[in-house]
């Protein structure tokens, strides 16, 4: 039977922690800009972070294709810890874009 090598594995799990991280780190940033009444440069960064949550989730995809194709996925806890940590800064990506709302409506 095919198998995902674990260093593929490891070169998967890191690329979706490295995408997801960045997307964390900008859309913080478009709160601040936010904060500061700078819609545009917030808008902008967080359409920089959905694309790094985009790629991010490629990769993650591109792994979970190869296992309903019937190619073996070795047990990887980092492979988890990387897939949590793309949906968790999915999730602060939305909180933080009504937060952008938010300022929208007590700066704009």
């Amino acid at each position: 039977m095919e198998e995902v090598s674990k260093d593929e594995l490891v070169s998967i799990s890191m690329q979706v922690i490295l995408h997801a991280g960045n997307a964390r780190e900008l859309v913080f940033q478009a709160v601040n800009k936010a904060s500061e009444a700078n819609f545009e440069e917030a808008n902008r960064l967080i359409k920089e972070a959905n694309d790094e949550v985009g790629t991010a989730h490629q990769a993650q995809t591109n792994m979970l294709q190869k296992e309903a194709e019937g190619i073996d996925i070795p047990y990887s806890p980092l492979f988890g810890h990387a897939q949590d940590t793309l949906m968790t800064v999915k999730t602060e990506i939305n909180m933080m874009q009504e937060m952008i709302k938010l300022y929208k409506e007590l700066k704009g």
